[in-house]
């Protein structure tokens, strides 16, 4: 074994045995180790109160008292110094007492210096690394303490930078648990300028900080692209896209998103990778559907691939529509509730929560909240749990107060709103995202928004149809006619130049309650525009009798490049 030698390292000795204590230093100091002898325990510990001592070695009896003694205050003084005791073999019952008190080893009378030396070594070379341990123990709870704090901090700015205009909706209830520090689950929320309303629950592969980051992009995006106003297939083609660029290979999200149309009261329906979405009516007692009815339950299996697997070039986006019930609920749930394990060592599964939503709608998430410990107490949580519902009922009741908010809040005042566009840059400019948040600005409500947006879209679309492209609308009697017509406007961009354009002008008069819309055009007008301008729906989706019936007065100002419509 090494030698432990080191300068000014002291072993105290304490016996009243002269020649004892003179051979025990003599060889102490032969390997290198200072010596402090004692007579008494009285000087004992005077030497214990100046020096740093490594070792005692103690016989245990003593003119002023025994070992015991000095383990005694030792223990009072909190001194951790190892201690040898030397005892005569008939002094069992005394040597055991000490090491009851903290002895680590003994030595019996006569001493073999040899082996006495071996047990010293073994018992500074032990006290040595407990006491390095112990200080990678306290480095180690340092470093822990500085980590939680990172974390902490770094979790309320993820939660921070997530939750950004993340409105808390009384008509969404979720339940969350997260099996790390981070949490790879999101559910986001947010209203678009045309009054629809959007709800996401995301599902990031993966667990802790790197599930959370590719989380902090989707986020990021959905409210970018919501307050824009882009329509739920662009926001799923954009967050697929920004997926596959920005992770790794193997890291994807699963989602679903709705989008609930108010003005058309429909619900859009984006299920990539994720369990199904349930739809509960509860003025039905029996749903027939392509999907999967149970009862009055539809399911909406996915039938997308998750975010970031697929190439953008490659990616299609399957949205399914559903009318927008009166009365029931929608659940969103990742995997992580449905795989966890409970206490009778079974998967919860999906049958499972189905029922629970059947029987539980309206109270399906206080219920998880109330008896998530007794279902899977003492089961670590292997994936992060999240479950959302929507009552479709509250909804309705929110949106109708939300609407007579904001007409309430926009009755004084006038604005006069004008753009014009021109170029190529009339046929991708997107510029109803700005119409929408400027009313929305001031408040309009989201009815009226919606009846402004369609009509402004058509007569926009009408002027550079017919007033700067002269497109005769009668090519789309037929559907051959109408993909030729089509096929012109958009190969139409390269000819189009700065004398080419459209003007869109919006005046509120708050004393009428009135919106004043102008749409003029660079086009030169046509005779008998009356018999020119055909409208058919089935083919164009849209046309001018729309507009006819939205608005208040419709006018088309001779020669027919100037459109005036007045809306309430």
């Amino acid at each position: 074994m090494k030698s432990l030698i080191a300068k000014k390292n002291y072993i105290l000795v304490i016996d009243d045995d002269v020649i004892m204590s003179q051979t025990i230093s003599d060889f102490i100091h032969e390997k290198g180790y200072h010596v402090i002898v004692c007579n008494n325990l009285e000087e004992a510990f005077s030497e214990l109160s100046q020096y740093k001592i490594d070792l005692v070695l103690i016989n245990f009896w003593q003119p002023d008292g025994t070992a015991l003694i000095l383990l005694e205050h030792l223990n009072e003084e909190k001194i951790t110094t190892p201690v040898i005791v030397i005892s005569n073999t008939k002094e069992h019952q005394s040597v055991l007492e000490c090491f009851r008190m903290g002895v680590l080893d003994f030595v019996v009378k006569p001493i073999n210096l040899e082996i006495f030396w071996y047990k010293v070594e073994c018992l500074l070379t032990r006290v040595k690394l407990q006491h390095e341990v112990k200080l990678q123990r306290i480095e180690l709870e340092k470093m822990l303490y500085e980590k939680a704090r990172e974390e902490k901090m770094a979790r309320n700015l993820f939660e921070h930078l997530v939750n950004i205009d993340n409105t808390q909706f009384e008509f969404v209830r979720t339940f969350c648990q997260a099996s790390a520090n981070f949490s790879g689950d999101i559910i986001l929320k947010g209203l678009a300028p045309n009054g629809n309303f959007f709800l996401m629950l995301a599902d990031s592969t993966g667990h802790g900080l790197s599930a959370a980051m590719p989380i902090m992009r989707v986020a990021s995006t959905f409210r970018a692209m919501v307050s824009k106003g882009f329509s739920l297939a662009t926001l799923i083609y954009e967050l697929n896209s920004k997926v596959h660029r920005e992770n790794p290979d193997d890291r994807f999200v699963a989602c679903i998103v709705l989008e609930v149309d108010f003005f058309r009261k429909k619900i859009h329906i984006w299920n990539g990778g994720m369990p199904p979405v349930y739809i509960k009516n509860h003025l039905e007692t029996e749903t027939v559907s392509d999907h999967y009815p149970v009862k009055n339950v539809i399911k909406f299996k996915s039938t997308n691939m998750a975010l970031g697997i697929l190439p953008p070039q490659t990616f299609v986006a399957d949205i399914a529509t559903v009318d927008l019930p009166v009365v029931g609920h929608a659940c969103l749930f990742s995997d992580g509730l449905i795989e966890q394990y409970t206490n009778e060592n079974k998967p919860f599964g999906i049958e499972t929560l189905n029922s629970l939503f059947i029987q539980h709608a309206s109270e399906l998430i206080p219920y998880l909240t109330e008896n998530f410990k007794n279902v899977f107490d003492g089961k670590p949580i292997t994936d992060d749990i999240t479950v959302c519902t929507l009552d479709f009922e509250r909804l309705s009741e929110w949106h109708q107060q939300y609407d007579i908010c904001l007409v309430r809040s926009n009755m004084d005042g006038e604005f006069d709103w004008e753009v014009k566009l021109a170029g190529p840059m009339l046929l991708s400019a997107e510029y109803l995202n700005s119409l929408n948040q400027f009313l929305g600005m001031f408040g309009f409500a989201t009815s009226f928004c919606q009846r402004v947006f369609t009509v402004v879209a058509e007569l926009f679309s009408n002027a550079i149809d017919h007033g700067v492209l002269k497109l005769d609308s009668r090519l789309k009697s037929d559907p051959d006619g109408f993909e030729l017509y089509h096929s012109i406007r958009d190969s139409s961009s390269a000819r189009l130049t700065m004398n080419d354009w459209v003007k869109v002008s919006l005046v509120w008069c708050s004393i009428t309650n009135e919106l004043h819309i102008c749409v003029a055009d660079s086009g030169q007008g046509f005779k008998g525009y009356k018999n020119t301008v055909v409208d058919i729906p089935q083919l164009s989706g849209r046309g001018l009798s729309l507009v006819k019936t939205l608005s208040k007065t419709y006018e088309l100002v001779s020669p027919g490049n100037i459109t005036k419509v007045i809306m309430e």
